[in-house]
């Protein structure tokens, strides 16, 4: 599929059920992390107890409408591209 095609396809607002669809991205993971930040903003938790400090559901903010979470195609393809690792083969060949 090419990347026109993609961008078609996939809405700019992603709901939780779209997330894991279109990007494999768990929505009991980000709902997880949602409510940890929550936790150290009230100082129930500390920073450190934290599972995940870079995960997507702590890092990325959403777009809340009609007591539902929306993310934007563009932050979220923005996330996944800063945690992109190179394949093991392209890491040998740079040393």
């Amino acid at each position: 599929m090419s990347d026109e095609t993609k961008k078609q396809i996939i809405p700019e607002l992603l709901t939780l059920k779209d997330l894991k669809a279109y990007y494999n991205l768990s929505p009991a993971t980000i709902k997880r992390e949602r409510w940890e930040q929550k936790q150290v903003k009230q100082n129930k938790l500390k920073p450190e107890e934290v599972r995940n400090l870079n995960g997507f559901g702590y890092t990325v903010d959403c777009v809340e409408m009609y007591r539902k979470l929306y993310y934007e195609k563009h932050k979220v393809e923005e996330f996944i591209n800063e945690h992109k690792v190179s394949a093991p083969a392209k890491l040998l060949a740079n040393d």
